[in-house]
Protein backbone atom coordinates (compact mmCIF):
# COMPACT_ATOMS: atom_id res chain seq x y z
CA UNK A 1 0.00 0.00 0.00
CA UNK A 2 0.81 3.54 -1.04
CA UNK A 3 0.07 5.04 2.43
CA UNK A 4 -3.05 7.17 3.61
CA UNK A 5 -4.58 8.58 0.11
CA UNK A 6 -6.46 11.37 2.55
CA UNK A 7 -3.30 12.49 4.40
CA UNK A 8 -1.48 11.99 0.94
CA UNK A 9 2.32 12.34 1.76
CA UNK A 10 3.95 12.71 -1.79
CA UNK A 11 4.14 16.45 -2.96
CA UNK A 12 4.19 19.37 -1.43
CA UNK A 13 0.09 20.66 0.43
CA UNK A 14 0.57 22.94 3.37
CA UNK A 15 -3.03 24.97 2.92
CA UNK A 16 -1.31 28.04 0.98
CA UNK A 17 -0.54 25.63 -1.53
CA UNK A 18 -4.02 24.82 -1.78
CA UNK A 19 -5.37 28.10 -1.36
CA UNK A 20 -3.04 29.00 -4.64
CA UNK A 21 -3.89 25.87 -6.59
CA UNK A 22 -8.18 26.56 -5.84
CA UNK A 23 -7.66 30.17 -7.08
CA UNK A 24 -5.72 29.40 -10.24
CA UNK A 25 -8.80 26.08 -10.79
CA UNK A 26 -10.81 28.71 -10.81
CA UNK A 27 -9.59 30.46 -13.38
CA UNK A 28 -9.78 27.33 -15.13
CA UNK A 29 -13.14 26.57 -14.74
CA UNK A 30 -13.84 30.20 -15.59
CA UNK A 31 -11.43 29.73 -18.75
CA UNK A 32 -13.95 26.81 -19.76
CA UNK A 33 -17.02 28.96 -19.70
CA UNK A 34 -15.80 31.11 -21.66
CA UNK A 35 -14.74 28.39 -24.19
CA UNK A 36 -18.26 26.92 -23.58
CA UNK A 37 -19.97 29.86 -24.07
CA UNK A 38 -17.73 30.85 -27.44
CA UNK A 39 -18.24 27.58 -28.72
CA UNK A 40 -22.01 27.62 -28.47
CA UNK A 41 -22.02 31.39 -30.15
CA UNK A 42 -20.01 30.03 -32.85
CA UNK A 43 -22.32 27.37 -33.53
CA UNK A 44 -25.53 28.52 -33.07
CA UNK A 45 -24.53 31.63 -35.81
CA UNK A 46 -23.45 28.23 -38.20
CA UNK A 47 -25.78 25.46 -37.16
CA UNK A 48 -28.22 27.02 -39.89
CA UNK A 49 -31.42 26.91 -37.75
CA UNK A 50 -32.78 30.40 -37.54
CA UNK A 51 -34.42 29.48 -34.03
CA UNK A 52 -31.55 28.42 -32.05
CA UNK A 53 -29.48 30.84 -30.44
CA UNK A 54 -27.53 30.92 -26.89
CA UNK A 55 -28.89 32.38 -23.63
CA UNK A 56 -26.32 34.37 -21.93
CA UNK A 57 -28.81 35.26 -19.28
CA UNK A 58 -29.87 31.37 -18.35
CA UNK A 59 -26.36 30.68 -19.67
CA UNK A 60 -27.74 27.74 -22.11
CA UNK A 61 -28.53 27.01 -25.78
CA UNK A 62 -32.22 26.98 -27.03
CA UNK A 63 -33.86 25.24 -29.66
CA UNK A 64 -29.98 23.66 -30.44
CA UNK A 65 -29.19 19.68 -31.47
CA UNK A 66 -29.41 18.27 -28.52
CA UNK A 67 -26.18 16.17 -29.57
CA UNK A 68 -24.00 19.14 -30.32
CA UNK A 69 -24.92 20.45 -26.76
CA UNK A 70 -24.37 17.79 -25.20
CA UNK A 71 -20.46 18.15 -27.18
CA UNK A 72 -20.36 21.63 -26.10
CA UNK A 73 -21.11 21.28 -22.30
CA UNK A 74 -18.41 18.86 -21.91
CA UNK A 75 -16.11 21.53 -23.02
CA UNK A 76 -15.49 23.06 -19.20
CA UNK A 77 -14.22 19.73 -18.03
CA UNK A 78 -11.43 19.55 -20.49
CA UNK A 79 -10.10 22.98 -18.72
CA UNK A 80 -11.31 21.08 -15.78
CA UNK A 81 -9.32 18.04 -16.24
CA UNK A 82 -6.03 19.78 -17.54
CA UNK A 83 -6.05 22.40 -14.75
CA UNK A 84 -6.00 20.04 -12.12
CA UNK A 85 -3.00 18.15 -13.97
CA UNK A 86 -1.06 21.08 -14.63
CA UNK A 87 -1.47 22.24 -10.70
CA UNK A 88 -1.07 19.42 -9.52
CA UNK A 89 2.32 19.46 -11.20
CA UNK A 90 3.38 22.95 -10.82
CA UNK A 91 2.29 23.54 -7.42
CA UNK A 92 1.74 19.99 -5.56
CA UNK A 93 4.39 18.54 -6.62
CA UNK A 94 3.01 15.34 -7.54
CA UNK A 95 0.69 13.62 -10.44
CA UNK A 96 -2.54 14.20 -10.67
CA UNK A 97 -2.84 10.45 -9.97
CA UNK A 98 -2.42 11.06 -6.64
CA UNK A 99 -5.96 12.46 -6.29
CA UNK A 100 -7.00 8.55 -7.35
CA UNK A 101 -4.84 6.79 -5.21
CA UNK A 102 -1.57 6.87 -2.74
CA UNK A 103 -0.68 3.44 -4.67
CA UNK A 104 2.38 3.73 -7.27
CA UNK A 105 -0.20 2.41 -9.97
CA UNK A 106 -4.01 2.90 -10.29
CA UNK A 107 -6.02 -0.46 -10.03
CA UNK A 108 -7.98 -0.58 -12.60
CA UNK A 109 -9.79 -3.97 -11.64
CA UNK A 110 -11.23 -1.40 -8.78
CA UNK A 111 -12.37 0.93 -11.44
CA UNK A 112 -13.88 -1.55 -12.89
CA UNK A 113 -15.47 -3.56 -10.46
CA UNK A 114 -17.19 0.07 -9.38
CA UNK A 115 -18.39 0.80 -12.94
CA UNK A 116 -20.01 -3.13 -13.06
CA UNK A 117 -21.72 -3.11 -10.13
CA UNK A 118 -23.19 -0.15 -10.44
CA UNK A 119 -24.20 -0.23 -13.86
CA UNK A 120 -26.30 -3.64 -12.73
CA UNK A 121 -27.65 -1.51 -9.93
CA UNK A 122 -28.69 1.53 -11.66
CA UNK A 123 -30.09 -1.03 -14.40
CA UNK A 124 -31.94 -3.32 -11.98
CA UNK A 125 -33.75 -0.59 -10.43
CA UNK A 126 -34.94 0.26 -13.53
CA UNK A 127 -36.56 -2.44 -14.39
CA UNK A 128 -37.90 -3.05 -11.48
CA UNK A 129 -39.72 0.57 -11.58
CA UNK A 130 -40.37 -0.41 -15.08
CA UNK A 131 -42.28 -3.46 -14.31
CA UNK A 132 -43.99 -1.27 -11.27
CA UNK A 133 -44.92 1.85 -13.33
CA UNK A 134 -44.70 0.73 -17.39
CA UNK A 135 -46.58 3.57 -18.14
CA UNK A 136 -43.96 5.54 -17.29
CA UNK A 137 -41.35 4.51 -20.04
CA UNK A 138 -41.87 4.75 -23.91
CA UNK A 139 -39.08 3.89 -26.58
CA UNK A 140 -37.69 7.49 -28.02
CA UNK A 141 -38.62 7.80 -31.30
CA UNK A 142 -35.11 8.19 -32.77
CA UNK A 143 -32.73 7.41 -35.62
CA UNK A 144 -30.11 4.56 -35.41
CA UNK A 145 -27.73 7.11 -36.62
CA UNK A 146 -28.73 9.70 -33.67
CA UNK A 147 -28.39 7.09 -31.36
CA UNK A 148 -24.82 5.61 -32.05
CA UNK A 149 -23.55 8.90 -32.06
CA UNK A 150 -24.72 9.82 -28.79
CA UNK A 151 -23.39 6.07 -27.71
CA UNK A 152 -19.85 7.07 -28.88
CA UNK A 153 -20.33 10.97 -27.35
CA UNK A 154 -21.37 9.47 -24.02
CA UNK A 155 -18.64 6.88 -23.88
CA UNK A 156 -15.58 9.36 -24.64
CA UNK A 157 -16.76 12.44 -23.01
CA UNK A 158 -19.01 11.52 -19.91
CA UNK A 159 -16.03 10.02 -18.37
CA UNK A 160 -14.28 12.89 -18.95
CA UNK A 161 -16.52 14.75 -17.16
CA UNK A 162 -17.58 11.89 -14.12
CA UNK A 163 -13.66 11.49 -13.31
CA UNK A 164 -13.17 15.18 -13.46
CA UNK A 165 -15.62 16.12 -10.87
CA UNK A 166 -14.32 12.53 -9.15
CA UNK A 167 -10.26 15.00 -9.05
CA UNK A 168 -11.95 17.58 -7.59
CA UNK A 169 -14.30 16.18 -4.90
CA UNK A 170 -13.12 12.57 -3.74
CA UNK A 171 -9.64 13.84 -4.91
CA UNK A 172 -8.65 17.52 -4.20
CA UNK A 173 -11.09 18.43 -1.61
CA UNK A 174 -10.70 15.72 0.59
CA UNK A 175 -7.19 15.72 0.64
CA UNK A 176 -7.84 19.41 0.95
CA UNK A 177 -9.80 19.64 3.90
CA UNK A 178 -8.57 16.10 5.12
CA UNK A 179 -5.15 17.53 6.76
CA UNK A 180 -7.80 18.71 9.77
CA UNK A 181 -10.71 16.76 9.42
CA UNK A 182 -9.70 13.31 10.76
CA UNK A 183 -12.50 11.94 10.71
CA UNK A 184 -13.96 10.16 7.67
CA UNK A 185 -18.08 10.66 8.35
CA UNK A 186 -17.51 14.46 8.93
CA UNK A 187 -14.88 14.54 5.85
CA UNK A 188 -17.68 13.04 3.75
CA UNK A 189 -20.72 14.79 5.03
CA UNK A 190 -18.83 18.15 4.44
CA UNK A 191 -17.47 17.34 0.65
CA UNK A 192 -20.53 15.59 -0.04
CA UNK A 193 -22.70 18.53 0.92
CA UNK A 194 -20.48 20.49 -1.42
CA UNK A 195 -20.44 18.53 -4.18
CA UNK A 196 -24.43 18.50 -4.39
CA UNK A 197 -24.69 22.10 -3.39
CA UNK A 198 -23.11 22.60 -7.12
CA UNK A 199 -25.57 20.04 -8.36
CA UNK A 200 -28.82 22.21 -6.87
CA UNK A 201 -29.02 24.07 -10.33
CA UNK A 202 -29.78 21.24 -12.39
CA UNK A 203 -33.05 21.48 -13.88
CA UNK A 204 -34.25 18.36 -12.49
CA UNK A 205 -34.38 20.03 -9.24
CA UNK A 206 -37.70 21.40 -10.59
CA UNK A 207 -39.64 18.45 -9.88
CA UNK A 208 -38.45 18.74 -6.05
CA UNK A 209 -35.72 20.59 -3.96
CA UNK A 210 -35.75 18.51 -1.00
CA UNK A 211 -35.94 15.31 -2.66
CA UNK A 212 -33.92 15.58 -5.67
CA UNK A 213 -31.31 17.80 -3.46
CA UNK A 214 -31.16 14.53 -1.22
CA UNK A 215 -30.54 12.39 -3.60
CA UNK A 216 -27.27 14.01 -4.94
CA UNK A 217 -26.72 14.61 -0.82
CA UNK A 218 -26.84 11.33 -0.39
CA UNK A 219 -24.69 9.93 -3.69
CA UNK A 220 -22.29 12.53 -2.71
CA UNK A 221 -21.40 12.22 0.59
CA UNK A 222 -21.51 8.05 0.59
CA UNK A 223 -18.77 8.23 -2.84
CA UNK A 224 -16.61 10.29 -0.27
CA UNK A 225 -17.13 8.08 2.31
CA UNK A 226 -16.32 5.21 0.54
CA UNK A 227 -13.48 7.01 -0.65
CA UNK A 228 -12.05 7.57 2.70
CA UNK A 229 -12.65 3.94 3.80
CA UNK A 230 -11.32 1.90 0.68
CA UNK A 231 -8.36 4.84 0.51
CA UNK A 232 -8.72 5.74 -2.94
CA UNK A 233 -11.22 7.29 -5.34
CA UNK A 234 -11.23 4.07 -7.70
CA UNK A 235 -14.50 3.00 -7.27
CA UNK A 236 -16.19 6.17 -7.35
CA UNK A 237 -14.41 7.01 -10.27
CA UNK A 238 -16.37 3.80 -11.70
CA UNK A 239 -19.52 4.03 -9.89
CA UNK A 240 -19.91 8.08 -11.38
CA UNK A 241 -19.14 6.88 -14.78
CA UNK A 242 -21.75 4.22 -14.91
CA UNK A 243 -24.44 6.24 -13.36
CA UNK A 244 -24.30 9.14 -15.97
CA UNK A 245 -23.57 6.85 -18.69
CA UNK A 246 -26.23 4.38 -17.80
CA UNK A 247 -28.99 7.80 -17.76
CA UNK A 248 -27.01 8.91 -21.24
CA UNK A 249 -27.62 6.28 -23.17
CA UNK A 250 -30.83 4.36 -21.57
CA UNK A 251 -32.82 7.44 -20.36
CA UNK A 252 -34.19 10.59 -21.27
CA UNK A 253 -36.51 13.30 -19.31
CA UNK A 254 -38.04 16.62 -19.80
CA UNK A 255 -36.27 19.12 -17.52
CA UNK A 256 -32.81 17.72 -16.97
CA UNK A 257 -29.17 18.62 -17.37
CA UNK A 258 -29.09 16.59 -20.08
CA UNK A 259 -31.74 17.80 -22.04
CA UNK A 260 -33.62 16.10 -24.76
CA UNK A 261 -30.57 13.45 -26.05
CA UNK A 262 -31.70 10.52 -28.49
CA UNK A 263 -31.26 7.80 -25.51
CA UNK A 264 -33.54 5.11 -25.83
CA UNK A 265 -35.97 5.64 -23.44
CA UNK A 266 -38.01 8.21 -22.68
CA UNK A 267 -38.86 8.45 -18.88
CA UNK A 268 -42.31 10.62 -17.89
CA UNK A 269 -43.99 11.28 -14.53
CA UNK A 270 -41.14 11.67 -12.90
CA UNK A 271 -41.70 11.18 -8.95
CA UNK A 272 -38.84 12.09 -7.10
CA UNK A 273 -39.97 10.50 -3.55
CA UNK A 274 -39.48 6.87 -5.85
CA UNK A 275 -36.54 8.20 -7.32
CA UNK A 276 -35.13 8.88 -4.03
CA UNK A 277 -36.06 5.46 -2.64
CA UNK A 278 -33.95 3.84 -5.55
CA UNK A 279 -31.03 5.63 -4.99
CA UNK A 280 -30.95 5.19 -1.08
CA UNK A 281 -31.37 1.11 -2.08
CA UNK A 282 -28.76 1.31 -5.10
CA UNK A 283 -26.22 3.43 -2.54
CA UNK A 284 -26.66 1.09 0.23
CA UNK A 285 -25.95 -1.71 -1.69
CA UNK A 286 -22.89 -0.36 -3.59
CA UNK A 287 -21.39 1.17 0.09
CA UNK A 288 -22.16 -2.53 1.80
CA UNK A 289 -20.30 -4.43 -1.04
CA UNK A 290 -17.60 -1.78 -1.71
CA UNK A 291 -16.38 -2.02 1.86
CA UNK A 292 -17.14 -5.33 2.48
CA UNK A 293 -15.09 -6.24 -0.80
CA UNK A 294 -12.35 -3.45 -0.53
CA UNK A 295 -12.19 -2.63 3.52
CA UNK A 296 -13.67 -0.58 6.24
CA UNK A 297 -16.76 -2.62 7.01
CA UNK A 298 -15.44 -4.43 10.70
CA UNK A 299 -13.36 -0.47 11.42
CA UNK A 300 -14.62 2.19 13.02
CA UNK A 301 -17.54 4.35 11.22
CA UNK A 302 -15.36 7.59 11.69
CA UNK A 303 -11.71 5.85 10.95
CA UNK A 304 -9.62 7.20 7.86
CA UNK A 305 -7.95 3.74 6.29
CA UNK A 306 -4.57 3.73 5.14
Amino acid sequence: MGGNFIKIAAGRNNWKRFLSSFVLLLGFMFLGSIAYFTASGWYVTNDGDPASYYDAKKAENVHIDPLADFVLSHIIYVFWFFGLALLMRLIHKRSIKTLITADKNLNWKKVAWGFAVFFSLIAGTTIIDFILNPSDYSLNNIEVTDFFKLFLFVLILTPLQTTSEELLFRGYLMQWFGRKINNALLLSLIVGFIFASLHFSNPEMGYSRFFVGSDYLISGVLWCYISAKTNSSELTIGAHAANNMFIGWFLTMDDSVYGNIPSLFVVTNIDPKISLLWTIISMGIFTYFSLKKFGGLNKPPGRLVS
